[in-house]
């Protein structure tokens, strides 16, 4: 479930989930609610007192107990949780989202076959050059500057949408390996200070799309059936004036997804924007 506070949308199963650990659940809370689970522990032991001095059924009496056994329980084993936020930079110029009119497409004469050292190419294609070549950079920053994406740190995908369009989706993996030791560190600086807690790793970053209307002989079309998903290919920016590519920008990835909306499902960012 999620709740709006202020301009967030907020999940709450970041601040107190049921956890199952084989076939007993665990109670996991973010430790800004500890003081409130000690009181609702407090308030069932009161109950619990309070019930002992009533005249009740003895099938009663026996429900009531387990009950407020099983219930104290779960919050006894409570296990609570600090939060770290990893921010993704923001970009240091002005994001002009007018700037990205289409998808630019480089492919391969499949008629063609002797390939060798040659690859497709896809890439977002922008108004102006210079604009296209300071936003590419900042997506570049995602891959740590490489030429070569293996681990598919910057994430690409195509949402095909129920009113015959598709949408494009350019975002920063949230489980890039080098942000594993950031996250490490701060755990082992605060093992005394949290002791007993469990770390929470939250990501803000932001998620770039853009929805196209789907048309017959499209290259998007083309792309689908000649890219293989585990094939390499060039994704860099195309200047939309002229339909080229951007050489010296040009990073070499495997990796892209494509989806109908309707397959999505609530752990993927795609599902949350459009």
């Amino acid at each position: 479930m999620k709740f709006r506070f202020g301009n967030w949308r907020i999940d709450s199963k970041s601040l107190v989930r049921i956890h199952w650990k084989k076939y007993y659940p665990k109670l996991v809370v973010h430790e800004k609610f500890e003081k409130h689970v000690k009181w609702i522990m407090r308030i069932l032991t009161a109950i619990g007192i309070i019930t002992s001095f009533l005249i009740l059924p003895y099938w009663a009496g026996i429900v009531i107990t387990l009950l407020l056994f099983g219930i104290e329980q779960l919050f006894e084993h409570t296990i609570f949780e600090y939060s770290i936020m990893a921010l993704q930079p923001f970009p240091d110029f002005d994001i002009e989202y007018d700037q990205w009119l289409t998808n630019g497409y480089f492919l391969l004469n499949p008629e063609i076959d002797d390939h060798e050292g040659y690859l497709n190419y896809f890439g977002p294609a922008y108004a102006d050059k210079g604009y296209a070549i300071k936003f590419f950079n900042y997506i570049r920053s995602w891959n740590q500057n490489k030429d070569v994406d293996e681990e598919n740190n910057i994430c690409i995908s195509f949402i095909i949408e129920s009113d015959v369009s598709y949408s494009t989706y350019l975002y920063a993996n949230t489980e890039r390996k080098w942000l594993d030791p950031m996250f490490a560190n701060y755990k082992e600086s605060m093992k005394l200070e949290k002791y007993g807690k469990q770390q929470q790793e939250l990501i803000l970053q932001m998620v770039f799309w853009k929805n196209l209307k789907m048309k017959e002989g499209m290259f998007f079309h083309k792309f689908r059936n000649q890219q293989k998903s585990n094939e390499p290919f060039y994704f860099a920016p195309f200047v939309a004036e002229t339909s080229q590519p951007i050489e010296e920008l040009k990073v070499w990835k495997t990796h892209f997804k494509i989806k109908g909306r309707s397959e999505l499902t609530p752990s993927e960012i795609e599902y949350h924007h459009k």
